[in-house]
């Protein structure tokens, strides 16, 4: 097992080789061991958070997306059991005993990839560890959390109980200190120690987050991953997306359609003006070493990612790298809904497991997205049936889109088609409950409340009513309740949009008059002219 890398272990063990997981742990043992003495000063407990380590590794380790990546995995995952101890039984830790012994004794030295980790292989080590350990208490501990794997200055007030603010000042006062305390020592000591520090720096301005909403965008500030955190989230599973327009032109396109009348909708400069921050969260890549896509396997989000990687394919990146991180579960949810269910805990354990984009992944994402905005929907068809393991949801995520183009049998999409068979088995309800009672009909939850509530805002605003509302749905308030006409419709006996007409987009397609030129054939599971 010596001769083999981390990756080829992993592979081992997902396979149920307890031999490949044992070398794994041999491996990093001690080095894990470290981690957890210098974040909870006490070596028995820090066995225990070691133990709980491997076997939280062990259990999620089909989650490890990067199998070479493991070393920084199994870091960030004894971080957070450290942390998690550290709250409940030490919020007021102040203290680190013997630094320097505890990171000898681990073998950290060998392992760490972080600044300190690089001082520790220079011959200086001992000089700056002496150094560290003649430091007050109060800003050894801070220090040490900050430069010894990277960790945020968030991460680090988390961990002393303190502010944000209170933390960074710590930490500044800190290499203060320590730098005169170095300055009688050999002249290459300081500019490395300076260099420590320029890194450091670094790292906290190096990376940019980019996912689709506020929800997920607050969870990822709180996580402690160094970056900037920025919102791409125009949902276009909804409204025009057609192929050939500048940008300017998609900006106004969608600004309009996000402006028009009903529900809660917001003015047409405000569209313009969140649409513009979309597109300025993404331009904003050149001024960071690498940018990181948090989306998940929904529909909502697939179209997202294929737009924004198809952009990226375009753009002269430089030495910008771009990474993924695209889940579909997460260990202990049975209905994982998106990575809105996340804590800042469980996002920062995905971190160390973002894949690099390369050609694939571009090649994939331009193909997905011509044929998302074509004016005909069989490119997608055409597309499903290609190899899209580059992108592993965006097949399953269109085959969902082009269900929700009108039926052959009834002229209802899949949405309208669950919401009326709900109403028609269990009676009224209201909003909110409708809309929970169709999410769990979904495989991927990929609609918020608000568009279902605007459906059936439509549907019972139509010439020929398919639903009755005591109130307005799009609050989610009232009762909501089918129709005779409705029933109708649901059980075949009438067409929905022979009885009203339709003027909806679907990506590319704009489907308008009474009878929709393309239908969704579910019998055959084929989009059909009509």
């Amino acid at each position: 097992m010596d001769a083999k890398n981390d990756a080829e272990l992993v592979h081992l063990a997902r396979a149920g080789n307890r031999d490949a997981y044992d070398e794994l742990i041999r491996r990093y043992e001690r080095s894990i061991w470290g981690l957890a003495c210098i974040l909870v000063n006490d070596r028995c407990e820090a066995e225990d958070l070691t133990q709980e380590a491997f076997l939280r590794a062990w259990l999620n380790l089909d989650l490890l997306m990067d199998p070479a990546k493991f070393g920084p995995w199994l870091r960030r995952i004894v971080f957070g059991v450290s942390i998690d101890w550290l709250r409940v039984f030490r919020p007021d830790l102040y203290r680190l005993t013997d630094v320097k012994t505890e990171l000898e004794l681990s073998g950290q030295s060998a392992q760490a990839e972080s600044a300190l980790g690089q001082l520790q292989a220079i011959e200086m080590r001992r000089r700056v560890w002496s150094a560290v350990e003649r430091l007050p208490p109060r800003y050894r501990l801070p220090l040490t959390l900050f430069h010894l794997d990277g960790l945020s200055h968030i991460k680090v007030a988390e961990a002393l109980g303190v502010s944000v603010g209170t933390a960074r000042s710590l930490v500044t006062r800190a290499r203060q200190k320590l730098q005169p305390m170095l300055g009688s020592y050999a002249r290459e000591v300081l500019p490395a120690l300076e260099d420590l520090i320029k890194e450091q720096t670094m790292r906290e301005s190096a990376m940019l987050h980019i996912t689709d909403g506020k929800s997920v965008a607050g969870t990822l500030r709180q996580s402690g991953i160094p970056g900037e955190v920025s919102i791409y989230g125009d949902l276009m599973y909804e409204g025009p997306a057609p192929a050939g327009l500048s940008a300017e032109e998609w900006r106004e396109t969608r600004a309009r359609f996000m402006a028009a009348p009903g529900g809660l909708r917001p003015t047409l400069d405000d569209a313009r003006q969140y649409l513009t921050e979309c597109e300025n969260a993404l331009a904003a890549y050149s001024r960071h070493e690498e940018v990181v896509i948090w989306l998940d396997h929904a529909l909502s989000r697939q179209l997202i990612l294929i737009k924004v990687l198809d952009w990226f394919s375009r753009q002269n990146l430089g030495r910008v790298k771009v990474s993924l991180i695209c889940v579909g579960d997460y260990p202990g949810m049975d209905r994982f809904a998106g990575l809105g269910q996340l804590t800042a805990n469980q996002l920062a354990s995905l971190a160390d497991t973002r894949l690099p984009v390369g050609e694939a992944q571009y090649r994939t994402a331009q193909a997905a997205w011509n044929a998302f905005t074509s004016a005909d929907p069989t490119e997608i068809e055409r597309f499903v049936q290609t190899d899209t393991s580059a992108l592993p949801f965006i097949a399953a995520a269109l085959r969902r889109h082009l269900e929700q183009f009108p039926s052959v049998e009834n002229g209802l999409s899949r949405t309208e088609r669950q919401a009326l068979s709900v109403l028609r088995d269990h009676g009224p309800l209201s909003g909110l409950r409708l809309f929970f009672a169709v999410q769990r009909l979904e495989e991927q939850i990929f609609m918020g409340d608000g568009s279902f509530y605007g459906m059936m805002a439509d549907l019972s605003a139509a010439r020929y009513p398919l639903v009755e509302a005591s109130d307005t749905p799009e609050h989610g308030l009232g009762s909501v309740g089918i129709t005779q006409i409705g029933r109708d419709v649901i059980e075949g006996r009438a067409d929905h949009i022979a009885l009203n007409g339709i003027d909806q987009w679907r990506g590319g397609v704009h489907l308008k008059g009474d009878q929709a030129a393309w239908r969704w054939d579910a019998a055959t599971g084929r989009i059909v002219r009509f």
